[in-house]
C-alpha cells in the first residue's frame, strides 16, 4: 500500500512529462510546416500564400494526431495496471 503512494507523484510527473513534451513536439511541428509554407511561396508563388495554408494546416493535423495517439498510449497503460 505504502509502494503506491510513492508511485503516484511519480506517474504524475511523468504525464506531466510527457504532455509538456508533446505540447512543444506540437509547436515545433506547426512552426515547422509554416516556415516550409513560407519558404514554398516565395520560391514557387509570388504574391500568394496558399502554400503557407496547406503546410500550416498539415502540420496541425499531424500535431493533432501525435496528441490523440498519446492519449491512447496513456489510456491503454493505465488500463493495463
Amino acid at each position: 500500500m505504502e509502494e503506491n503512494r510513492e508511485n503516484k507523484p511519480k506517474k504524475q510527473l511523468k504525464n506531466y512529462v510527457r504532455f509538456t513534451g508533446a505540447a512543444f513536439q506540437m509547436a515545433g511541428t506547426i512552426v515547422a510546416t509554416a516556415f516550409l509554407g513560407v519558404w514554398l511561396d516565395k520560391k514557387f508563388n509570388a504574391g500568394g500564400n496558399m502554400w503557407t495554408l496547406i503546410c500550416t494546416l498539415t502540420g496541425v493535423v499531424v500535431s493533432m494526431y501525435i496528441i490523440i495517439k498519446e492519449v491512447i498510449d496513456m489510456s491503454k497503460e493505465k488500463d493495463n495496471e
